[in-house]
């Protein structure tokens, strides 16, 4: 990474750049981008992550907003994906289209579990804009522009799910619970959480699960891991489970 840029972080957020950089034996670039945006990562971000088997790329907006929460939320998707080789939910065709959308949504829903508290361990709090992101979403409940029944069901599992295993504010966590037992998918989602909870040591057992309660063909979906030191993109199966 760029000195300059580098020295922008804190000295935590350096040390991570050293490590995944010397583990892949190259460094990670830098482009600037007026709107930051990739298959995996919300274009809103002031800071997005473009990563494959043979590089990574951080696009930023503007120099003043490189700073370390939002570099570091990045990184540490990146250490996931190289150096914890975890793999990522991709659709098998329509790479392009509404099937990646979703995956994309099931995959930062679940790659956020783990993240979060890293991102605490590593002194930066991002449970407040969580629970005002949950608030903002069960408060808009009944969601009248999602009007087919299978995607207000993959709404109500998956921010459910970032609810009750990320947000604190026990006022939230009732108002949406509230609105589960409205769509009649309260002891569903509490089933899904309690599934990922369990899981969360393997990534594959998470997509597994995911996979099976959204209702989504086992063979229209793969994962993908990024194995950076070959330079080679490994797929397999999403597993049963």
């Amino acid at each position: 990474m760029e000195q300059a840029f580098l020295q922008r972080l804190s000295g935590e957020t350096q040390r991570l750049v050293r490590e995944i950089e010397e583990f892949a034996a190259m460094e990670i670039e830098l482009r600037a981008a007026p709107a930051p945006s990739s298959q995996a990562v919300d274009a809103a971000r002031s800071v997005a992550l473009i990563a494959s088997e043979t590089g990574a790329t951080l696009l930023y907006r503007g120099e003043e907003e490189f700073q370390t929460p939002a570099v570091l939320h990045e990184l540490l998707h990146l250490r996931r994906y190289w150096i914890d080789f975890v793999p990522q939910l991709v659709p098998v065709a329509d790479l392009q289209g509404d099937k990646t959308k979703i995956a994309n949504q099931i995959e930062n829903t679940l790659e956020h579990l783990i993240i979060t508290p890293q991102e605490a361990h590593y002194g930066v709090d991002p449970y407040a804009s969580l629970s005002d992101t949950a608030r903002q979403n069960w408060q808009a409940y009944p969601w009248s522009d999602i009007t087919e029944s299978w995607a207000r069901r993959k709404m109500c599992l998956l921010s459910w799910l970032t609810t009750r295993l990320l947000v604190s504010d026990e006022d939230v966590k009732a108002f949406a619970r509230e609105c589960l037992q409205k769509e009649g998918l309260l002891e569903e989602a509490e089933n899904f959480a309690g599934k990922i909870e369990r899981s969360t040591s393997s990534k594959e057992r998470c997509i597994s699960t995911a996979v099976r309660f959204l209702r989504i063909p086992r063979a229209e979906t793969e994962m993908i891991y990024l194995d950076v030191k070959r330079k080679q993109l490994v797929r397999k199966p999403v597993p049963e489970h």
